[in-house]
């Protein structure tokens, strides 16, 4: 999970002050996260409420498809092909 984790903080990084804001702004409202809670939030704060809240998959999955709807093409691919290059060389570790 600490991989998904960086993976998904990078992403969030990525966004300014105000894409971050819009990134919270329809995180709240499409997938009932606290208003009090993502308020003051930082990217750190948002990614830890994400994992807590849906896990590692359906928290990336959700970013992206949030990335996507805020035009930030560029930032969702990168996130996503990130995790699944994590993925697939924990299947491998796995399979060894």
């Amino acid at each position: 999970m600490a991989y998904v984790s960086e993976q998904h903080l990078a992403a969030l990084d990525d966004l300014d002050t105000d894409k971050l804001k819009r990134f919270k702004w329809r995180l709240k409202n499409h997938y009932c996260l606290s208003s009090a809670a993502l308020e003051k939030a930082d990217a750190p704060d948002t990614v830890d409420l994400m994992m807590k809240r849906f896990g590692p998959e359906e928290a990336v999955k959700i970013s992206v498809e949030i990335l996507r709807k805020m035009n930030q093409n560029h930032v969702a691919e990168q996130l996503e092909d990130k995790h699944k290059q994590t993925g697939n060389r924990l299947m491998l570790k796995l399979s060894l």
